[in-house]
């Protein structure tokens, strides 16, 4: 199938943008009817003279939004678009609207359902980053404690929560980073959040007025970046290193606001040691500022004692806690929380209100009971033990597979990270090749991270282990090794010929 594109490289759009559009266009416009055939990546790179990898990412973003589908070798076809499905689609100039039309938005949504590794089309052998195993969830018991509250509290079903939250929920989690983290705050100190990423937007709101720059790892989560780059003020990427942000680095001046993840860097998955940790907080005293933890998967330590969060060390001064039970029970409760120091407390209260008149209440009721009842604990020494033993398993492949491969942060969390061989393909290229073969890896920029360097190498291939098997772990990187030695064989036809 010949294909006419214009591509204009000057264009402020990217060139797979462009070529997204167009054949959207096309297929939308009729030309490309149900069940025809796109030219192949390596064809069409060809013919317009361009990276075969831009082709790729085109063709990639195609499928995932369901315009083509893949069978196998035989290549990408066209998917069939009903009629009443056309009319609902707003293409181009010709879009229909109730109003003015805004700016368009390159800022992506931040859902993981919805990211590369979620959703119904994700790979069937998929690390994506953060996922807790389904099956691991205590529905028996969760049914029982839900079914309890039913039969005994109606009435809250009929009634607004605190917004700041259940109050059993708020003392069960103090309890909780009292005896696990170290974290000494009261039950006024902790707000309950829809999620970490409402926890961070809680506390940056509150610290807006008085923040005169930003400051965040580089690389960091992508959350943080997104909520980071929606305001006038200077950001400051603070590089990382093997033993986390690299606090000489920090800028000394006064009146900062500073996110990290010192427990598992995100994404690298490196730890922050106590004298480092140290230092971050006398920098923080300095210079008048104030700290985010993000302690997103603390829970999960396998080699070693846990380690005492940044908001242990500091005592309640400057820094503010964001936690999350995404990871540890379920993300479909969204339920996280911040912890807050005691100054900050009714103003907290008051912008939270402000947000949301509160959680749901089963929901915060029936965690509550989860852990005052001891089983999250128990709960927590069996995913630990799970976990452990796919990351080990995905490390020994690794290992098997690979020639000594350079891989970080598997002492805790849900992923970890394979820095990739100078000779190898970029993790983009790896990404988007293993994804046709149904295995999902991901490069740092898929993977729920950011880098503010836009020359940094892309090296770095994310594992999230905690939803797969460990026959399916073996069956993945058994996979991963043979299609790297594809893509060697065919960069060194390349180079030959």
């Amino acid at each position: 199938m010949e294909l006419t594109l214009s591509l204009d490289i000057s264009s402020a759009k990217s060139l797979q943008g462009q070529i997204f559009d167009q054949i959207r266009e096309i297929i939308l416009d009729g030309q490309l009817g149900a069940g025809m055939a796109l030219p192949s990546s390596r064809l069409l790179a060809e013919r317009l003279q361009i990276s075969r990898n831009t082709v790729m990412l085109a063709y990639e973003r195609l499928t995932a939004e369901g315009y083509v589908k893949s069978r196998g070798t035989a290549g990408l076809f066209v998917e069939p678009i009903s009629p009443d499905s056309l009319l609902l689609i707003q293409r181009g100039s010709r879009a229909r609207t109730n109003g003015p039309i805004p700016e368009a938005s390159s800022e992506p949504l931040l859902c993981f359902a919805g990211s590369p590794g979620g959703g119904s089309d994700r790979p069937e052998l998929d690390f994506w980053v953060g996922r807790s195993d389904a099956a691991r969830f205590p529905l028996r018991l969760w049914r029982r404690i839900i079914n309890r509250l039913l039969s005994s509290e109606t009435s809250y079903l009929t009634d607004y929560c605190d917004p700041a939250g259940l109050p059993e929920l708020r003392l069960a989690i103090g309890t909780h980073l009292r005896r696990a983290r170290a974290v000494s705050v009261t039950e006024d100190q902790i707000i309950v959040t829809t999620g970490g990423q409402d926890a961070l937007n809680l506390v940056f709101n509150l610290l807006r007025s008085q923040t005169r720059q930003l400051c965040i790892e580089n690389p960091c989560y992508l959350g943080a970046q997104l909520i980071f780059a929606n305001t006038n003020l200077t950001t400051y990427p603070i590089p990382v290193d093997h033993d986390g942000l690299q606090t000489d680095q920090l800028p000394r001046v006064r009146g900062s606001l500073l996110y990290t993840t010192p427990s598992h860097q995100f994404p690298t998955g490196t730890m922050m040691p106590l004298g480092r940790r140290l230092e971050l907080l006398r920098w923080a005293e300095e210079t008048d500022s104030y700290i985010i933890e993000d302690d997103y998967d603390s829970d999960f330590r396998y080699d070693g004692p846990p380690l005492t969060a940044l908001a242990g060390l500091d005592g309640g001064r400057r820094v503010f806690y964001a936690g999350t039970f995404s990871k540890s029970v379920g993300a479909g409760l969204r339920i996280g929380f911040a912890t807050v120091p005691s100054i900050f407390w009714d103003e907290a209260r008051i912008l939270k209100a402000r947000m949301s008149n509160g959680q749901a209440w089963l929901e915060q009721a029936a965690l509550a009971a989860f852990i005052d009842e001891g089983h999250f604990d128990r709960h927590l020494r069996k995913l630990r033990q799970l976990y452990k033993a796919r990351r080990d398993c995905l490390v020994g492949a690794l290992r098997r597979h690979f020639a000594d491969p350079d891989i970080s942060g598997q002492e805790s969390g849900l992923h970890l990270i394979w820095r990739l061989p100078a000779s190898f393909p970029s993790a983009r290229e790896i990404q988007t090749r293993a994804r046709h073969q149904g295995v999902g890896v991901y490069a740092l920029s898929s993977g729920a991270a950011y880098n503010y360097d836009p020359q940094a190498p892309d090296d770095m291939l994310v594992f999230g282990f905690s939803s797969l098997a460990e026959p399916q772990i073996e069956l993945a990187v058994g996979k991963l090794r043979g299609i790297l030695g594809e893509m060697s064989a065919v960069t060194s036809e390349r180079t030959t010929t």
